[in-house]
């Protein structure tokens, strides 16, 4: 007896154990299909490879933003990318009880609408080119969340160098028939002398793109305007028998005892350049301690060099100022890239098969991007550009020169950087990158706000003269049109 009543009680045992791991179970399973909003999320979306449109469709990176209710693509595709016809693949945070696509776009001049419900992958090819809502309903049936799906496509050829003819203004100053002129850049100002038929002005700006300023210059000496240069907080200018002079306001000039036949251009405090001996000497002014002027270099140019431009690169313990082409003390033309590191000149690049002997050649600390074949994404390069200047035998350069790697080696740059036919053949324009705030409706605005604006470089080119040294009277603004999209975050 006592026998039986232990099997008894052990089978009561297992039967009790046996529904307490059924109950367990069923509410692990209550669990997972909760009515949690976590249950209702898109974990991945990604397009199916297409014949018609590309191969190469599913490598094309999503981000989903459940907060905004947001997937899109930030790598836009190609223009003319076909997105009429597509299939998806989706993945959910858990299960769900179903996802459907609400589409609405244009067909043949009528407005057209389509429900797609989606399974384990679309097997109905989807319009995109509207509008199209992503809904997803928990497996309760609780919680629904929905989705506005985009698929970003470029309307035009997202890496060019536009210089939009309507962005072309006047050189600032007063008077006409201008005759020569020098914009620098100097602390928080850009600074333009200009030289033209009413006499010698000033004008100052915050930005490149004015309101301008302008006084008539008032130093008591004939200025030397195409010598004008900066340093961290000086303006220097040579008059016209080479003595050099320097202000800290643009309107009380002292004379600092040097004379100069070409004012490279500035180096942090100081300014760097080529003195008017008898035997020509690099030099700087002031003098850092223990500064010895050396013999100019035989391939060192005495004139018609590029803008001396400055950047920080990983590369070197400061910052490292870069030079090219000029003419030389024999009247010929170079093609070399010379670097200042702070304390030497070097050559940099010997560029004989790839840059033509320049002078007046104008060079541009820029951007440009290169595009990934598969995925489209998109990487921005600190890049130098080469454009402009005068050959040789007199003809104009229009071909312009890229270099990723601080202007070590030059190649010609892709048909997207060139000039376009409208922008005039010039040398010796200045180049001044400023940054902007854009809106998303494209106007620039000088108030920045989150999401709506953000920051783009822009090249202005300030004058330029002719093969034959007449002073074109142009501000030319260019920037890269991918620049100019709104980021999508």
């Amino acid at each position: 007896m006592r026998h039986i009543n232990y099997v008894i009680a052990m089978i009561a045992l297992l039967a009790l154990a046996v529904s307490s791991c059924k109950d367990k179970k069923e509410t692990e399973e209550v669990e997972t299909y909760s009515t949690s909003a976590t249950n209702a999320l898109v974990l991945s979306f990604r397009l199916q490879n297409s014949k018609n449109v590309s191969a190469k469709l599913d490598s094309v990176h999503f981000t989903i933003d459940p907060v905004r209710g947001q997937i899109y693509n930030v790598d836009s595709l190609p223009v003319g990318t076909n997105i009429s016809s597509l299939l998806t693949t989706v993945s959910f945070r858990s299960s769900v009880r179903q996802a459907k696509y609400y589409l609405t776009y244009s067909k043949n001049g009528t407005v057209q609408r389509d429900t797609i419900t989606y399974r384990s992958a679309s097997t109905d090819s989807m319009n995109f080119t509207g509008t199209v809502r992503l809904e997803v309903t928990s497996y309760d049936g609780t919680v629904t969340r929905n989705y506005d799906v985009h698929i970003n496509v470029h309307k035009s050829e997202p890496d060019t160098l536009t210089w939009p003819v309507e962005s072309r203004s006047d050189l600032p100053g007063a008077g006409s028939d201008n005759i020569a002129q020098r914009t620098v850049r100097w602390n928080n100002l850009v600074i333009c002398l200009l030289q033209n038929d009413a006499g010698y002005f000033l004008s100052s700006a915050y930005n490149a793109d004015g309101p301008w300023d302008t006084d008539v210059f008032k130093g008591d000496f004939v200025p030397d305007v195409t010598s004008l240069a900066s340093s961290d907080s000086k303006l220097y200018v040579l008059d016209t028998e080479g003595n050099m002079h320097t202000s800290d306001d643009g309107k009380t000039w002292t004379a600092t005892g040097q004379r100069w036949h070409t004012i490279i251009g500035g180096y942090g405090n100081r300014v760097l350049g080529i003195t008017a001996d008898e035997v020509p000497q690099l030099d700087e002014y002031p003098r850092r301690e223990g500064h010895v002027a050396k013999a100019v270099p035989a391939d060192f140019p005495l004139s018609g060099l590029s803008q001396l431009v400055i950047a920080d690169n990983s590369w070197t313990v400061s910052p490292q100022a870069v030079m090219v082409g000029g003419v030389l003390a024999d009247g010929s033309l170079s093609n070399k890239t010379w670097g200042y590191d702070g304390e030497t000149w070097a050559i940099i690049s010997n560029a004989q098969d790839t840059l033509p002997a320049l002078r007046d050649a104008i060079l541009v600390s820029y951007y440009t991007y290169s595009v990934n074949p598969i995925n489209y994404k998109s990487t921005l390069h600190d890049s130098w550009l080469l454009m402009g200047g005068f050959k040789a035998d007199g003809s104009s350069n229009r071909t312009t020169y890229i270099s990723n790697n601080q202007g070590i080696t030059w190649q010609k740059a892709a048909s997207s950087m060139q000039w376009p036919s409208h922008m005039p053949s010039m040398g010796g324009a200045q180049a001044i990158i400023e940054s902007r705030s854009y809106s998303v409706n494209g106007a620039p605005r000088r108030v920045s706000k989150p999401t709506t604006e953000w920051q783009v470089p822009f090249i202005y080119l300030f004058g330029g003269t002719t093969a034959s040294g007449v002073l074109l009277n142009n501000v030319w603004c260019g920037v890269i049109t991918r620049m100019t999209y709104r980021p999508n975050y």
